[in-house]
């Protein structure tokens, strides 16, 4: 399973990101390994870059708009036949864990911000979910 984290950048970040986005990625990178003691830094470097994600709205609108269960208080479960997604929508990002490349509720966090960055740690992938979402939708 991929684990996606949704950044939602500044806008005079993306400005400076949307064409060189593998430095943004290092940045992201180097707060998701940051040792403990460097926490204050951290804080202070993700400050800068990105705003935090409406948790209720995004919640309420995806309880609404989509089947899923509640596995507990932080995660979702969408049920769908075609793929197996969770969803944990916190203030600082939110993560995905799926089996598919482009699960279905990336349209609605596309829709919702057209500036959040993804990364897949793990693998080292990432990019700009409106960029993926415009290449998807022209296939």
């Amino acid at each position: 399973m991929k684990k996606y984290y949704l950044f939602v950048i500044k806008n005079e970040y993306y400005k400076i990101y949307r064409k060189s986005p593998s430095v943004l990625y290092k940045t992201l990178a180097s707060l998701y390994m940051l040792e403990r003691y460097d926490f204050s830094y951290g804080i202070s470097l993700y400050n800068q870059l990105c705003q935090p994600f409406s948790v209720k709205l995004l919640s309420s609108y995806i309880r609404n708009k989509y089947k899923c269960y509640s596995i507990n208080s932080k995660v979702l479960q969408m049920k769908s036949l075609v793929e197996k997604t969770f969803i944990q929508i916190g203030y600082a990002a939110t993560i995905i864990f799926t089996n598919t490349e482009l699960p279905e509720i990336l349209k609605v966090f596309n829709t919702y911000n057209r500036k959040i960055f993804v990364c897949e740690f793990e693998h080292g992938e990432y990019f700009w979910l409106n960029h993926k979402m415009s290449k998807k939708s022209k296939i």
